[in-house]
């Protein structure tokens, strides 16, 4: 891949996602980019990209979606479940008693494992709530993850990534070799797409945000708008949590952090929310770049199939390391 088209990809993730990536994500999103050329059957990357500069908006999201980050699993992060809980549950057990309401936000959902992983804590940790209304929502920028966590359908190794045999069995039932999540744990649950990009569709506010290993794609600035963005969707005194090694700009002009707990931050109350406007960054039409050098990648610009063995070993090593 030319270093131009991988600079033209960068700005069309900037512009439709908000991702501000660097160059040390080049070996992922090539890879990605090569796994969407083979799967769509265009003849080279520069094929592609002759596409996207005509504008089709269908074509540009199933780009965007194909390069999404997507990596998640059922209680990732087990001791920040665990503080959930332990420490969180009980907590809004108390805080809400009168209400019998608990709002949920799973923000970057992606295939629906953090949202149900959410639900199955409350099932099993919240007793004593049959008459209380449980809502958690779970959203992502991706069409694709987001119908695959409406069906709640997953291989035995998804299941496994997280959850033991008891949980399993708790939780899910089999059909077809696939496990299924139980009805108990999908009534709790509701998936959309959602862009954080976008303007808030949705008046609601949430007494806990999931909100972890999203923002750390987003330059500072955007950061700042949508700390400013989730914190608006929060009740009086809600809770953050953002993924262990998230550092989010302007984070402490709207939160603070709960002691003792792994990545968890409570709203402070009475901040002035700032214009929420983000603004969009359109790429040129024309090459971003005249260095038109080839950059090592699994995408040959004028031949697909084509890569010399030692050269395809090359490639393979690097993206190990990086990853």
């Amino acid at each position: 891949m030319k270093k131009s088209d991988f600079e033209y990809i960068l700005s069309l993730l900037r512009q439709y996602a908000g991702w501000d990536l660097s160059n040390d994500k080049y070996f992922i999103i090539d890879k990605k980019l090569y796994n969407f050329i083979c799967e769509k059957g265009y003849a080279s990357v520069e094929e592609l990209i002759g596409e996207l500069k005509l504008g089709q908006k269908a074509l540009l999201w199933q780009v965007v979606e194909a390069l999404t980050f997507s990596d998640t699993y059922f209680y990732r992060d087990y001791q920040v479940f665990k503080g959930f809980e332990s420490y969180l549950l009980p907590q809004l057990r108390e805080i809400n008693r009168s209400s019998k309401r608990l709002r949920i936000w799973s923000l970057g959902c992606s295939s629906g494992q953090e949202t149900y992983s959410i639900a199955m804590a409350i099932k099993h940790n919240l007793k004593g709530i049959s008459d209380w209304k449980i809502d958690i929502i779970g959203t992502d920028i991706s069409n694709y993850a987001i119908t695959k966590a409406q069906k709640g359908v997953y291989s035995q190794f998804d299941v496994q990534m997280g959850l033991n045999m008891r949980q399993i069995l708790e939780n899910f039932h089999q059909e077809n070799g696939q496990w299924v999540i139980n009805n108990d744990i999908a009534s709790m649950v509701e998936f959309r797409r959602y862009n954080l990009l976008d303007e808030l569709t949705h008046s609601e506010c949430y007494n806990v945000i999931f909100c972890r290993y999203v923002l750390q794609y987003f330059a500072p600035d955007v950061q700042q708008k949508l700390i400013a963005k989730i914190y608006s969707r929060q009740v009086e005194g809600g809770f953050l949590y953002l993924g262990m090694s998230d550092k989010v700009e302007g984070l402490e002009q709207f939160y603070e952090p709960v002691g003792g707990m792994s990545c968890l931050f409570q709203a402070k109350q009475g901040i002035e929310i700032p214009n929420l406007e983000i603004e969009k960054v359109t790429p040129s039409a024309e090459t971003l770049t005249k260095d038109e050098d080839d950059m090592p990648s699994f995408v040959r610009p004028k031949n697909l199939a084509y890569r010399a063995p030692d050269e395809t070993t090359d490639i393979l090593n690097e993206l190990k390391r990086r990853e």
